[in-house]
């Protein structure tokens, strides 16, 4: 496996980060990628998508807690943190692909949360073949249960058009998807929306849809995660995706909100680690 180290400006604490990184070619732009542990580990390679207003940094605890047993590859997507493709997140799927191809992957599992999670679902449905396992987190799937969650996109349009990124930066640092359950976790959210542009809403990306027929045919073994806290719709959701996907389980991160990959990593990634296991690629197991 080739990883060539292509970004012209790498994050600044790069000399102090146990992370490597590099970028991938997509449609009408470059994705910057951070990877991290074990190539020759034996086990399948884990992408994480972050989501939305978040980049590649949200993964900091899985790096600390699964990066010792697998590789990990942590894009910042199309839209999103140093990615210069443009938002589209219909295209999301083959950015998945194209990163895989990068890197010489033939089967690797994916980690989504929140609109990563969406992303993960369409590469599921699409590219079955290339998966031994999808875990989501927190996924919107209005499509399977009505949506009762608010979400001022259409006003954060109109903050983002005008320029006023302080105000939807301040606004959605008060919703409750964006809570961190402790200093750490609420400082590291805090440093990933700094960084936010917004240029993402100024475009028209429609998420990929998921309806209740297309889950249900899902060949892939699913793992729906939610935190304990998280807002009773993504609660509802990740029952409903159980309920639905023939070969989807479900769990709840207890102490989590939504952000449960960093608000209890060590019971997050217990069950990460746990299903990955549950359904390794059998030419792995030979």
């Amino acid at each position: 496996m080739g990883v060539q180290s292509l970004m012209a400006a790498p994050p600044a604490d790069v000399a102090s980060d146990p992370v490597c990184y590099g970028e991938v070619a997509v449609a009408g732009g470059r994705l910057p990628i951070a990877m991290a542990g074990a190539i020759d580990s034996g086990a399948t390679p884990l992408i994480l998508l972050h989501g939305w207003t978040l980049d590649h940094r949200m993964w900091a605890p899985q790096v600390e807690g699964l990066a010792h047993s697998r590789f990990l590859v942590m894009p910042d997507r199309r839209g999103c943190g140093r990615a210069t493709a443009p938002p589209d997140l219909a295209r999301e799927a083959e950015d998945v692909i194209a990163i895989a191809d990068f890197l010489g992957f033939e089967r690797f599992a994916l980690l989504g949360l929140s609109q990563g999670a969406v992303t993960a679902l369409d590469v599921a449905r699409k590219f079955a073949s290339r998966l031994t396992g999808v875990v989501v987190s927190g996924a919107p799937l209005p499509a399977l249960v009505a949506r009762d969650e608010v979400l001022a996109l259409d006003t954060y349009r109109q903050w983002a058009a005008a320029g006023d990124l302080a105000k939807l930066r301040a606004d959605w640092a008060q919703h409750p998807l964006m809570q961190g359950r402790s200093p750490e976790v609420a400082a590291l959210l805090a440093t990933m929306l700094a960084d936010y542009d917004g240029r993402d809403l100024l475009v028209r990306s429609d998420p990929p849809g998921l309806p209740h027929e297309v889950l249900r045919a899902l060949a892939v073994p699913v793992l729906a995660l939610v935190g304990e806290h998280d807002t009773p719709w993504r609660q509802a959701c990740a029952r409903a995706l159980c309920d639905v996907a023939p070969r989807a389980m479900h769990a709840v991160v207890p102490g989590a909100g939504h952000l449960a990959n960093a608000d209890n990593p060590a019971r997050f990634n217990a069950l990460v680690a746990g299903f990955l296991k549950s359904c390794a690629d059998p030419k792995k197991r030979a």
